[in-house]
């Protein structure tokens, strides 16, 4: 059979109705425009993935400082016990301790969520406001529980080392800043109305390690995004 009997058999190759072909099926621009934000969804979800997931890390955190707390407030350099008021370092302890409860409560019920139920950012912004009933019950420890050991040192520790743990560990901003505010403004307002020597000075520290801290979060906020981004392959 002759090359020009298989032409024959079928129609001609058209290169305009081909292109034309392609050109109707082609992915509508609307399509294409979403693709950005769909990327941008995606790594928002990873991102409060990761902060639900690295919670339960800082409620360790939280528990092993209020316990190196509460051993400040019994007992001296020297290993005396002081004349401590156990009764409000109970209800402080308490009220850390519900908050801690809470917030793994709301971490597992997270990953063991429904989606069409339960949307991620609902989740994400539940475990936020416990962040912040958490750090006004810790802050409210600066009245409540460091007052019983009066030093200037210990106060900053109490403040500063829960909220540069919670920037470090979760890696959230909001979050930091739910935590780290109060704690921040109720050991400075502690400080003012006399807690400890210096109050003012003590005051001023605080909040200054406070704005830091949050600043910190922002510079690991905005360091980290490009990497989450980076976790999904770019959809455009």
């Amino acid at each position: 059979m002759a090359v020009t009997d298989l032409n024959s058999t079928g129609p001609a190759f058209d290169p305009a109705r081909f292109a034309r072909i392609l050109r109707d099926t082609d992915i509508p621009r609307e399509a294409m425009a979403r693709l950005p934000a769909l990327h941008r969804e995606v790594a928002r979800d990873l991102h409060l993935s990761q902060f639900l997931g690295r919670s339960p890390r800082f409620c360790i955190a939280l528990m092993l400082a209020g316990m190196v707390t509460l051993i400040w407030t019994f007992h001296d350099g020297s290993g005396n016990v002081l004349a401590a008021d156990f009764g409000t370092d109970f209800i402080w302890a308490t009220s850390i301790l519900i908050g801690i409860v809470a917030m793994t409560r709301t971490t597992i019920r997270g990953f063991a969520r429904n989606p069409s139920l339960v949307p991620l950012e609902h989740t994400a912004s539940e475990l936020r406001l416990l962040l912040l009933y958490t750090g006004t019950a810790w802050g409210t420890g600066a009245f409540l529980a460091m007052p019983a050991l009066p030093s200037p040192a210990l106060a900053l520790v109490f403040a500063i080392g829960p909220s540069l743990a919670c920037a470090l560990i979760l890696k959230d901003q909001k979050g930091v800043i739910a935590f780290s505010a109060p704690v921040a403004l109720l050991t400075a307002g502690a400080a003012l109305f006399g807690a400890w020597p210096y109050g003012g000075w003590i005051a001023g520290t605080t909040l200054a390690a406070g704005a830091a801290t949050v600043s910190f979060s922002m510079l690991q906020c905005a360091i980290n995004a490009p990497r989450d981004s980076l976790s999904y392959p770019a959809l455009h």
